[in-house]
């Protein structure tokens, strides 16, 4: 059988967050007859038979995306423990978002950077492996992603680089030489042996800035072509539990959030209404994107759902696939409670200070 390097993305499911998934303990809840649902998409495993990718492509419900745009160079199970990781961290950052809001002292851990792709062809390839955690560069501790690139920076492409990471308890220095952003600043491809003549060049026209050109800032770009997620545990003062079964990914953030708010409030957020939920959170209760949300705006419709919350970045997305269901866009977790209290919701009382819930 032929395959072909694709990935289909289908409607998926529009799943209650009710008591069977979110649980708090240690605190006071509330009932709610209406909870806030998430939403998901199916996500081809395996690549598909010509045939089946011929029937997606026609299929006004589904989207066909190149595997190397969703999944990068990641193995299967790779990207399976990578979504299961991602979903896990989601989960742990809404309940973090979700009792600072309500006032209660969360203790954070420092960040763990984690590599989740050295594909082959960059600097990196061959050298950092999939579960790394970064801890250094040339030396210099890193905490944040911010860091490694400005200790990557630092370096002019072609240059050699040393990057300390800890692989299964054991700690490492891997060297590699810098490689070059590419033009359209989407890759990071190898200086060849020949460039050595133009590298010195674009060093020389970086380093003095009243004559960098164009061309010869963008060849003085270096990068080692590695792809980090940061992880970070936390200490609850309040259980809570949420159980999603096999659903990966990071996309649930904000919905998850949302639950936890609503369970630990009097009233209902969604006004007895159906609200669907997709969009991933931040510390900072910030809304990111997500991707597949016309298929997920699709599954809301299917549910008949009423109203759809989603990142602002992805509203045109969603109504393409929604009908009659009315969405709203928001970028943070206060214009989600908000949206929702507008929508006839309950209110949440402003943030109280921590001493009287830590």
């Amino acid at each position: 059988m032929v395959r072909v390097p694709y990935v289909i993305i289908s409607p998926g499911d529009s799943t209650p967050l009710d008591a069977s998934v979110v649980t708090v303990d240690g605190a006071p809840t509330y009932p709610h007859d209406t909870p806030v649902e998430f939403l998901t998409v199916r996500v081809s495993n395996e690549d598909p038979s010509v045939w089946r990718y011929l029937l997606a492509k026609l299929d006004p419900d589904r989207e066909v995306e190149k595997r190397s745009t969703v999944i990068g160079c990641l193995s299967d199970d790779d990207n399976q423990q990578l979504n299961t990781d991602l979903m896990q961290q989601s989960q742990n950052d809404a309940k973090y978002v979700a009792l600072t809001r309500l006032g209660y002292d969360v203790q954070a851990s420092d960040a763990r950077l984690v590599v989740t792709q050295a594909c082959r062809g960059v600097p990196a390839y061959g050298k950092l492996e999939v579960g790394d955690r970064i801890v250094a560069v040339d030396g210099e501790p890193v905490a944040t992603l911010a860091e490694i690139g400005v200790a990557v920076r630092a370096h002019g492409p072609g240059e050699e680089i040393t990057v300390t990471v800890e692989r299964e308890g054991v700690r490492l220095d891997e060297t590699m030489t810098t490689g070059r952003v590419t033009k359209d600043r989407t890759s990071c491809a190898p200086v060849a042996e020949g460039d050595d003549r133009l590298r010195a060049d674009a060093l020389a026209g970086a380093r003095v800035d009243a004559r960098v050109d164009a061309r010869a800032e963008e060849r003085a770009i270096a990068c080692v072509g590695v792809v980090t997620q940061s992880f970070v545990d936390y200490t609850f003062p309040v259980e809570v539990e949420i159980n999603t079964a096999r659903v990966g990914g990071p996309s649930a953030g904000l919905a998850f959030t949302l639950a936890v708010i609503d369970d630990m409030t009097p009233g209902s957020l969604t006004g007895g209404k159906r609200v669907a939920v997709t969009g991933a959170i931040d510390v900072d209760g910030r809304v990111g994107v997500v991707g597949g949300v016309e298929q997920k705006a699709i599954t809301a419709r299917t549910n008949r759902v009423q109203l759809m919350l989603v990142p602002k970045g992805e509203v045109r997305d969603a109504r393409r696939g929604a009908g009659e269901v009315r969405v709203v866009g928001v970028d943070t977790i206060d214009e989600a409670l908000a949206a929702l209290q507008s929508a006839g919701g309950a209110a949440v009382p402003p943030t109280s200070t921590t001493a009287a819930r830590s």
